[in-house]
Order: structure tokens, then C-alpha cells, then sequence
């Protein structure tokens, strides 16, 4: 997504942000998909999903104007509690699955993105 476009339509959150909540909602997906498939990891695979949900929402939430604040900042932090848990979930499994390890970078990366730009 262009930053001129976010821009344009008077959108404050930085496209980057926008960006890294597609790219963990679809690591989560994916993860969760590959657990389910593996058997087990219950947990993980719901926190997972969460994750993937609570992204989606907060990206579109966030790549839009919204009429209150609060919302923003709620939908934010929702999505940044949710990387975090599934992050710490799937990355005591990192050593042994590629995709747990990738999913638990990403969601990290997006906690931390989340907290640094709206104040999660």
C-alpha cells in the first residue's frame, strides 16, 4: 500500500504498519494451518487464529480514518496482546518447526511495530 494513498485519504497510521499486520496475519494463518496439520499444538493453533483475526481487524481498522480514537488504539493493542501471545506460544517451538519460528519473528515484529507507532 502507497503512503500517498493512506495519506490521501487522511489515514495517520503509517502504511508499514498497515503492511506488517497483513504479513503477521498471514504467518499466523499459515502456522496455524501447518500445527493443525503436524496434530496437536491445540493452544498454539488457537492463539494463532487470534492473531491472524485480530490483525486483519486492526489493518482494517487502522488503514482507514475512523471516527474515534479509541477504537483505533483499542484494535491496535487487541492485535499486539494477540502477536504477543501467539509469539511466545509458537516460539518455544521454534527450533523445531520452520514455520513456528517464522511465525513467532513476524508477530513479534508486529507487536513491537504496533507499540512503537499507535502506543498499544
Amino acid at each position: 500500500m502507497s503512503h500517498h494513498v493512506l495519506d490521501a485519504a487522511g489515514v495517520t497510521t503509517p502504511a508499514a504498519v498497515v503492511e506488517k499486520l497483513h504479513d503477521a496475519a498471514r504467518a499466523s494463518t499459515a502456522c496455524a494451518s501447518a500445527m493443525v496439520a503436524s496434530g496437536g499444538m491445540e493452544t498454539e493453533v488457537l492463539l494463532a487464529l487470534d492473531a491472524a483475526d485480530l490483525c486483519t481487524a486492526a489493518a482494517a481498522v487502522l488503514g482507514r480514518r475512523t471516527g474515534d480514537e479509541a477504537v483505533g488504539a483499542a484494535a491496535a493493542s487487541a492485535a499486539a496482546l494477540a502477536c504477543e501471545a501467539s509469539a511466545a506460544a509458537c516460539g518455544a517451538h521454534a527450533d523445531h518447526h520452520e514455520h513456528c519460528r517464522l511465525h513467532a519473528e513476524t508477530t513479534r515484529e508486529t507487536a513491537a511495530l504496533l507499540r512503537e507507532h499507535t502506543g498499544a
